[in-house]
């Protein structure tokens, strides 16, 4: 299965809307075993799942406005990618972050450099190899990948405004 990975501005034919609805629901079938760190909106108006990895400025730059992106009405849940060149690495320093026990705190440092002072599991290890197994299935190879959980979905690529994930749902 491919996310069929597109911009907010291409245009979305019949075929990749129906790849990234499959996508979508893959995830959506997915995303209950992989515990996603998630920061919910008090007035939700979208869901979105983001992929990254701690080494990803502007993936940090997502992480630190999250605030903003919920004060928008967006709920963020945040996966795991570990590119193939420093795999090893992003596994391991995302797993301590999957077992420290306040998982969105541990998030907002590691993105800023900050890894936690806990250890990891093998069941936090293979959590985050399997969020990473997920973004392999979808071919994401670019972070932050934000997947806004609509209908139609819409995949936005990089850190964008609040602004602009919800004008891609109007």
């Amino acid at each position: 299965m491919t996310l069929g990975l597109m911009c907010l501005a291409a245009p979305v034919t019949n075929a990749v809307a129906s790849t990234l609805q499959e996508s979508v629901d893959e995830i959506n079938r997915a995303l209950p075993a992989l515990q996603p760190i998630t920061w919910t909106a008090p007035a939700e108006k979208v869901k979105v799942v983001v992929f990254i990895d701690n080494q990803c400025v502007y993936c940090a730059y997502v992480v630190k406005n999250v605030k903003k992106y919920n004060d928008a009405g967006i709920t963020m849940s945040f996966l795991t990618v570990a590119p193939e060149s420093i795999k090893d690495e992003v596994i391991s320093d995302m797993a301590r972050v999957w077992c420290s026990a306040d998982r969105q705190k541990s998030l907002s440092k590691a993105m800023a450099g900050f890894l936690p002072d806990n250890d990891s599991t093998p069941a936090c290890v293979k959590l985050v190899k399997d969020q990473s197994a997920l973004a392999d299935r979808m071919e994401i190879e670019l972070m932050p990948t934000m997947v806004v959980m609509s209908s139609p979905p819409v995949v936005v690529l990089g850190s964008v405004k609040p602004e602009i994930i919800l004008q891609s749902v109007h």
